[in-house]
């Protein structure tokens, strides 16, 4: 059986989850509500799946097909497979063991589906690989928001070389350091932007312009709608496309420069622009500089909407600060000059 190559991404990629996987020398997914380990078929376990999370439920197809397909790549996961970890501002690898497990344990946390791997370490450390390290294909690959599973057969030339190569080296002090040091630069920049002290433009239309400029970068078409694109309660602000030889994407964003919670009309106004048959075709976004209350995120979720919070917001402005307009940068008090640890 040939070798292939995984993300696995630690879910929210928050403290908790990343001890999950590392103590327990695992990889995990949700879809708690049923146990991978009992179905040998994946077609059958695509139904189980669909039963248990998805029947009954309104939700696109689409999205629905998505989700299911993650389910039996990571099903499909053998032993000897090469695996990577996004791990703040770098990767861990990671090779496949041959087990399986169902750990009830981790229910609570959406991550009882397990699947035994061996970590990379170096002189008795887990070894972690700077992302601008990576080519700029898979660095975008592994920014991919949503995917929890995805097949990276196209970089496996990349990433054997990642894992022959035992030059590569992250000292553990430098690690805690940037991550330190990226902690503040996260709250910082996110408090200036929620309580206006940026020079962005007013009246929510800097913000819209910010994010329009971000998926420029990552490769979209984008640009801000007129106000008057929608009637009734429908409404987006961004209209973005990205085309290439595997795909086809179309997606409608809405932004809103809030502080403390976005209340969920935001998110309404997306769905009700998916809505329309005109539209049936687009992903929805809610981007916000403000965080979204649980049973909000489980709304958007149910509904297939994206959600972006102020924190993710301001880790993909640090992730392409070195790509934005010197402009937009000045603007949010960005310097383009390095910083010693």
């Amino acid at each position: 059986m040939s070798q292939n190559y995984y993300m696995v991404r630690a879910m929210d990629s928050t403290e908790p989850f990343f001890k999950a996987f590392f103590d327990n020398s695992i990889v995990g997914v949700g879809w708690s509500e049923v146990d991978f380990s009992k179905h040998s078929d994946t077609d059958k376990l695509r139904e189980a799946v669909y039963q248990a999370c998805y029947k009954g439920k309104n939700q696109r197809q689409q999205l629905i097909s998505k989700h299911l397909n993650e389910v039996e790549r990571f099903k499909n996961i053998q032993a000897g497979d090469y695996i990577v970890v996004p791990f703040y501002s770098g990767i861990v690898l990671a090779v496949a063991d041959p087990e399986e497990y169902y750990a009830a344990d981790y229910k609570e946390m959406d991550l009882a589906n397990q699947r035994a791997v061996r970590y990379r370490y170096k002189n008795g450390t887990l070894l972690v690989i700077p992302r601008n390290e990576l080519s700029e294909g898979l660095q975008r690959r592994l920014r991919v928001p949503g995917n929890s599973v995805s097949n990276l057969y196209e970089f496996r030339d990349e990433i054997d070389r990642l894992f022959s190569d035992d030059s590569y080296s992250y000292s553990k002090v430098l690690q805690e350091k940037e991550n330190a040091h990226l902690d503040v630069l996260r709250k910082t920049l996110l408090e200036r932007i929620q309580n206006g002290n940026t020079h962005l433009q007013t009246g929510g239309i800097g913000l819209e312009q910010l994010v329009c400029e971000l998926m420029h970068i990552e490769g979209y078409t984008a640009k801000v709608l007129a106000k008057n694109k929608f009637s009734g309660s429908a409404d987006a602000d961004i209209e973005a496309f990205r085309t290439d030889a595997f795909c086809s994407e179309k997606i409608f964003v809405q932004v809103k420069h809030h502080s403390g919670t976005s209340p969920r009309s935001g998110i309404q106004q997306v769905v009700d622009v998916l809505s329309q048959t005109a539209y049936e075709e687009y992903d929805g976004w809610f981007i916000t500089s403000a965080s979204v209350a649980a049973e909000d995120l489980l709304f958007a979720k149910e509904n297939g909407i994206h959600v972006m919070e102020g924190h993710d917001l301001v880790d993909l402005i640090i992730s392409d600060a070195d790509k934005l307009s010197e402009e937009t940068r000045i603007k949010l008090g960005i310097s383009k000059y390095p910083a010693l640890l």
